[in-house]
């Protein structure tokens, strides 16, 4: 069975090489397998070139029909829908990416409002030095 790449795959139904398309469980996924003119092949993901899996076969089937294919099987014969679970193992670490992700929205958010009103018609600019000496005089004394 050979690996194709989505734009390998894309290709080959373009040039009209896709014989038949089944959805194949495995385990609690589904890959995309087809028989070529140069026999089977099964959808890989481009970067680790293992099958790749879709946790929804609506998302597969979707991808399917965007590149023109309009029949497929669906082999659910090691369909284990009780494995769910162990697609997306727990990230303790996104959690944390997130906070800080949202944190970082937040002052950029800040950061473009002060922005918009420092842009503002009716803003009033004052000279760095004037400032400085204002605050040096407020604290001197």
């Amino acid at each position: 069975m050979q690996n194709m790449t989505l734009e390998q795959f894309r290709a080959t139904v373009e040039s009209g090489g896709i014989l038949s398309v089944v959805l194949k469980a495995q385990g609690a996924a589904f890959a995309i397998q087809a028989e070529t003119q140069r026999g089977d092949a099964v959808l890989v993901d481009t970067r680790r070139k293992l099958p790749r899996l879709f946790g929804d076969p609506r998302k597969a089937l979707a991808l399917l029909r965007e590149m023109g294919i309009r029949k497929a099987a669906v082999d659910t014969e090691a369909w284990r829908p009780e494995q769910a679970d162990s697609l997306h193992p727990p990230r303790p670490d996104k959690s944390v990416k997130l906070k800080a992700a949202h944190e970082a929205a937040e002052l950029k958010r800040v950061l473009d409002e002060r922005i918009a009103m420092a842009d503002a018609q009716g803003a009033i600019w004052h000279e760095a030095e004037d400032v400085f000496d204002e605050l040096a005089a407020a604290h001197a004394g």
